[in-house]
């Protein structure tokens, strides 16, 4: 495939002509919204270093987010002749990497091969998990409940702050201080390394004599883009190789911060960076025309985000404010019986929608559905299945390995199995369920029981009915009735399970008598249990559909092929926002767009934390100010038109009414209808502008981005 032609430097705007020409002896701050052309942007930057100012291309470094962006600017810089053999092009993992394998050749520090298997990496920190838990001597009887994959998060965040096992902190989980010490100790015992150490393993390199003596100062100029997500590990790395010596350009935007989950940090871009980096003169740049979209995009979902409290002020146009592009909002009617079903009105309307674009030839490969969580996707899976729309999912199949539903599907194993022999997977699982929700059985209770049923050949049942062998292995009175209440929760079910819709009629039986929001809130915050419940009512729902036996259900999930035998490419994508960076599809659907789901506000701001050293958590935003980001990009993906459901009044996002969709939109149609009458000129926008000062557009202090645009070429005529 061939790249496409590179954009003159004579066809960037005026904004993107600044930075091309800004002095190459200052570090510059470039604040691009989304769909500015930043990319383009800094190849004709560099390419003007090079042949403006003849910086040799080797002096210039250039380091992207992730691999594919890395890709994609190599072809922009060789599109404009800048030769990425000299002036290279890295992700972070990449220039890490780089810097570590060049002192183990040196001899500078110890190898340690990289091991990138993600298996083995969760193996390895469950093992851990496990030994901790072992260990414990409060509630040693309480199974955990963590996983692996939660333990893995925590990890990686203090190793992107810098944070050593002995001085790292967490303010609700001291637990999973010692999986990082345990992990961090396994790790040096058997010497490897993973992606998540590499940053890290650089920055101390770097901090040695040797190491700054050999890798420091070694470039005139470094680019770093995506700048807003960059973590403290990362940007220590950059103070580190950029010394006194290069000129520091970062591109980003504070506004599409939306990994501090991880460690990100928009502190640095909102003034960090120029505070920090003061060996040469700083520049702050904007970008703020976007090419992605239209006035009605631009200005709704400027009007979302100006309302923050926690960024850089900066205003968002777009280029050419005659592209149609649209916000459409879909309302769902209200429930009205007194136990509903689950109400899916919400996802049924996009689904109307998409169908309607299907019915026109917009390809499915144009369209992405997007949402805050996995769980707030789970019943637009379910009725897209239901309306044959081929799409595939992000991560893993639909249904079968959501992470919201796994608790009530490991239930569901149970009464599959209630009457068969335990085999080992049986055994384990039995043994972490019976205290989830915590029924006060002794672990080591419970193991003893497992195994003197297992050397006879029974079952579930002998494990939960047998009150002798639970007084025989020490297990308490009320803990024995707990165990058989269980077992006569499961029995029943499993008597139900091979009725015609007993699949329905199971899960129904096991919300009603199983203490699930006990046994979520153990390790879930009130939100994520309440998403969680959700999903099970979504379950339920796909079952009653299915019209099947519990047997017959697992069997349908397992087969579901999202994709209809449609190759993957021409389907319609169902992911997370915090997957798209940097994407953009003609049409993006936003489902379920209500408080509780978005924003979610107890899961947003993370709990690690450094001991020794509180300035390791500066720059973290708000909570709420981490979800507005996320509902500013999931909309400013949108290349045409945002299709987002929601509840009525009480229930939908608060920031659905921060983006003034209506208002927005009558204020564009009276523009319209003027400039069908008459040219529009600086004059007339003016006095167009002070009739609206009545409008709520205008109470909110919005100036209407459309209306700036129309003041720029390209003018509307």
């Amino acid at each position: 495939m061939t790249s496409a032609p590179a954009a003159s430097a004579l066809q960037l705007t005026a904004e993107q002509q600044a930075v091309l020409a800004a002095p190459p002896s200052a570090h510059l701050t470039v604040l691009a919204v989304a769909g500015s052309g930043k990319t383009t942007t800094m190849a004709h930057r560099i390419a003007h270093l090079v042949k403006k100012h003849e910086v040799p291309p080797a002096q210039i470094r250039a380091v992207m987010f992730n691999k594919a962006a890395q890709l994609h600017f190599e072809r922009k810089l060789n599109a404009l002749r800048v030769s990425t053999d000299a002036a290279k092009v890295q992700t972070w993992h990449a220039l890490s990497y780089a810097l570590i394998r060049a002192a183990e050749r040196q001899g500078m520090i110890d190898e340690a091969p990289l091991l990138t298997d993600q298996i083995s990496i969760l193996r390895a920190v469950g093992e851990c998990a496990r030994e901790a838990l072992a260990d414990r001597s409060e509630k040693p009887e309480e199974d955990d409940g963590r996983d692996a994959e939660s333990c893995l998060e925590a990890i990686r965040e203090w190793k992107s702050m810098l944070v050593l096992p002995s001085h790292a902190g967490h303010s609700d989980d001291d637990f999973l201080v010692d999986v990082y010490s345990r992990f961090e100790k396994r790790r040096a015992s058997e010497r490897f390394r993973t992606f998540d150490d590499l940053t890290a393993d650089a920055v101390r390199l770097l901090e040695t004599p040797r190491g700054e003596s050999a890798f420091a100062a070694r470039f005139e100029h470094i680019v770093v883009d995506e700048f807003q997500d960059v973590d403290l590990a990362q940007f220590r790395l950059l103070t580190l190789l950029a010394s006194s010596r290069a000129r520091v350009t970062v591109v980003g935007d504070d506004d599409q911060t939306i990994h501090e989950w991880r460690g990100a940090r928009s502190g640095f871009i909102r003034g960090g960076f120029a505070r920090h980096f003061r060996t040469h003169p700083h520049l702050t740049l904007p970008l703020t025309r976007s090419f992605r979209f239209g006035a009605a995009i631009a200005q709704c979902a400027w009007n979302a985000i100006a309302v923050s409290t926690e960024r850089v002020p900066k205003d968002l146009f777009a280029h050419d404010p005659r592209k149609p592009s649209r916000i459409v909002l879909r309302t769902a009617p209200e429930e009205t019986s007194e136990e509903p079903e689950v109400n899916l009105a919400e996802a049924d309307a996009l689904i109307d929608d998409i169908q309607s674009l299907r019915a026109t030839h917009v390809p499915l490969c144009d369209m992405v559905v997007l949402g805050r969580s996995w769980t707030q996707l789970l019943g637009m899976q379910w009725r897209l299945l239901a309306a044959e729309i081929p799409f595939t999912v992000d991560q893993h199949n639909a249904f079968v390995e959501d992470p919201s539903l796994a608790l009530l599907r490991q239930y569901l194993t149970l009464v599959e199995r209630f009457r068969d022999p335990l085999d080992d997977a049986t055994a384990r699982m039995l043994g972490v369920l019976v205290n989830r929700p915590f029924r006060k059985v002794t672990k080591q209770g419970i193991v003893k029981v497992i195994e003197g049923v297992r050397t006879t050949g029974g079952s579930i049942a002998d494990v939960l009915f047998d009150e002798a062998a639970h007084k025989l292995a020490g297990i308490f009175p009320a803990a024995s009735a707990a165990l058989r209440h269980m077992g006569s929760v499961l029995m029943k079910a499993s008597r139900l399970a091979e009725e015609p819709c007993g699949a329905a009629v199971v899960i129904r039986m096991l919300r009603r008598e199983i203490e699930f929001r006990e046994a979520l809130a153990a390790f879930r915050s009130e939100e994520s249990v309440a998403a969680c419940l959700r999903a099970y009512e979504v379950f339920e729902g796909f079952a009653r559909e299915s019209a099947c036996t519990l047997r017959a259900l697992d069997e349908i999930v397992r087969a579901v092929d999202t994709t209809q035998g449609v190759p993957t490419h021409e389907c319609l994508r169902v992911t997370t926002v915090h997957r798209v960076k940097g994407l953009e599809w003609k049409h993006v659907f936003v489902p379920e767009c209500d408080e509780g789901r978005m924003p979610i506000l107890s899961e947003a701001q993370s709990e690690c934390f450094d001991t020794k050293d509180a300035s390791k958590t500066d720059g973290r935003s708000s909570a709420l100010e981490s979800e507005r980001r996320l509902f500013y990009v999931a909309v400013t993906r949108a290349s045409e038109c945002c299709w987002i459901s929601c509840g009525d009044a009480t229930a939908r996002s608060r920031f659905i009414d921060d983006a003034l969709i209506e208002e927005t939109q009558q204020a564009l149609d009276a523009f319209k209808r003027a400039a069908d009458q008459t040219p529009i000129d600086a004059p007339i926008l003016r006095v167009m502008l002070a009739a609206l000062e009545s409008s709520s557009v205008a109470r909110r202090g919005c100036e209407l981005a459309f209306a700036q645009s129309a003041l720029a070429p390209p003018a509307l005529a």
